[in-house]
């Protein structure tokens, strides 16, 4: 039984870890359903490549401490056993925090976007595997919602519009 569960816990820590994906261009959090966003037009400048460093919760130094321990839990007798446990429980903690932190780092791009206001601010945003990258000189929206911002295409929206037509209030 020992021996199952000590299998099965570099496997559950995988699961549990891979499911902290984060938001990108077309991937919104649950918590985003149903909020109102602004939305500012502008222009990019600039873009490059970064690294986005995950957080690392500290699970995968517990299901790893908990994994080392109980893998050398049938090593030695006493004393030997305790410290056998120990042992396997710091080693299996470290790689566990290891392995959390480079499951959770990943890649991004930096925006250097100009808004319309004549303002210049930068955006770190994460870029899932088929969203494009804008490019200098491609007009974008920049989402607001809270305080997470998002750059998104803005090819497929007018440049000018007409004021929107209002509801008259009577008494």
């Amino acid at each position: 039984m020992k021996r199952g569960l000590a299998a099965a816990m570099p496997g559950l820590t995988v699961l549990s870890l891979g499911a902290c994906a984060g938001q990108s261009q077309n991937r919104y959090s649950y918590r985003d359903v149903g909020q109102a966003t602004s939305v500012e037009f502008g222009t990019v400048m600039a873009t490059r490549p970064v690294d986005i460093q995950g957080q690392n919760t500290g699970v995968g130094g517990l299901v790893g401490g908990a994994a080392g321990g109980l893998a050398l839990s049938n090593v030695g007798k006493g004393s030997g056993n305790v410290a056998a446990i120990l042992g396997g429980a710091v080693v299996g903690a470290v790689a566990g925090a290891v392995a959390e932190q480079a499951i959770s780092d990943r890649t991004g791009i930096e925006y250097v976007v100009t808004l319309a206001t004549g303002r210049t601010i930068t955006i770190v945003q994460e870029q899932g595997a088929n969203e494009p990258v804008f490019g200098p000189g491609q007009r974008v929206m920049v989402q607001t919602n809270g305080t997470y911002q998002r750059v998104l295409s803005a090819d497929h929206l007018p440049t000018e519009t007409s004021r929107p037509k209002g509801i008259k209030v009577v008494n």
